[in-house]
């Protein structure tokens, strides 16, 4: 969980917090890598963008779910949808708003279909209880806090949940912020101020009293909602990613949840559907099939023919003449 130690991610994995270092590739950049790169520059910078933006999308996954296979099979299942579907991103530069739209999308759906849904919940307060300890701060409220937060962040308008995703659930500077935006920083504060205040009275609609003045509290002090990623699960995520990129035939299912997708992000799969890539395919291969039958027919006739007009002496010129004739119709 996302305690103190981990609000400054590895820096393996982070480089210092999600945000890019001086001269580091933009998201932009590596997702052209990534989808125009040969195999080894693709991996590499897939990889990055796993490394980047996993310990966010974990959150989210980790925050919905509850229960860490569950919420590793969506992190997953996130990542692949982003190696099949890299192409269709409208706004390469704010990646982490679609993934985090996508990860959240998957992770309620694979929740809604549980059939454990409740005991989950049980298990998931407990499980918080023993691994996340922010300081100074009430258990109880922020138990009761993380399981609505992503739900009110996801219906903030795009200005506010925006900079709320990349300052709260990524850990960038306000500068990094504005930057990445091409917003002022004044803009960004005061957006970030005005996310603060929606997100408290939803809150209070929804009688949480205590979670949103504990969410206030959080968020003033700069408390990253994100996750440490173990080496294991980047590797294997990205070996599944890399092979659904290359073969998507090969590829897992990106939902087992049945999830939907964001409608404003994505077009037309960029590697195309795979069922009708297969229907033509079979469609072609039973057009050859026949082309060579006829073939094959077309040239036993003939040879039956020439057969017979070189062994029969009783045969007249013209009527040999007209069978030569046929069989060059018959070759073309």
């Amino acid at each position: 969980m996302a305690t103190a130690s981990s609000r400054r991610l590895d820096s393996a994995h982070t480089a210092d917090g999600p945000a890019t270092c001086v001269g580091d590739p933009g998201d932009e950049e590596l997702l052209h890598q990534f989808l125009e790169g040969d195999a080894e520059a693709s991996e590499d910078a897939f990889r990055s963008l796993v490394c980047r933006h996993g310990p966010m999308v974990m959150g989210v996954c980790r925050h919905v779910l509850h229960q860490d296979h569950d919420a590793e099979d969506a992190f997953q299942a996130t990542f692949l949808t982003l190696s099949r579907k890299a192409g269709t991103i409208r706004d390469r530069r704010v990646l982490a708003a679609w993934l985090y739209e996508v990860a959240y999308r998957i992770a309620v759906r694979a929740r809604a279909g549980s059939a454990r849904r409740r005991q989950q919940e049980k298990e998931g307060m407990a499980m918080t209880a023993t691994t996340f300890k922010p300081e100074q701060e009430n258990q109880a409220a922020w138990n009761e806090l993380r399981p609505v937060l992503h739900d009110e962040v996801n219906r903030l308008p795009e200005k506010y949940r925006l900079p709320v995703i990349l300052s709260y659930l990524e850990g960038r500077t306000n500068e990094e912020v504005a930057t990445l935006l091409d917003w002022p920083v004044g803009t960004v504060k005061g957006r970030l101020s005005r996310a603060r205040d929606m997100l408290r009275s939803r809150l209070l609609r929804r009688g949480l009293a205590l979670s949103a003045a504990f969410l206030c509290t959080s968020l003033s002090q700069g408390v990253i909602f994100a996750e440490v990623l173990p080496e294991s699960l980047i590797d294997s995520t990205v070996r599944r990613s890399m092979r659904a990129r290359w073969d998507p035939a090969d590829g897992p299912d990106l939902d087992p949840s049945g999830s939907g997708l964001p409608p404003d992000s994505i077009t037309a799969p960029r590697l195309g559907n795979t069922a009708q890539l297969s229907a033509r395919a079979r469609l072609r291969t039973l057009a050859e099939s026949r082309a060579v039958f006829a073939l094959v027919v077309i040239l036993a006739i003939g040879s039956l023919v020439a057969a017979f007009i070189a062994t029969d002496p009783l045969l007249s010129l013209r009527a040999r003449s007209q069978v030569q004739r046929l069989w060059t119709r018959l070759c073309h």
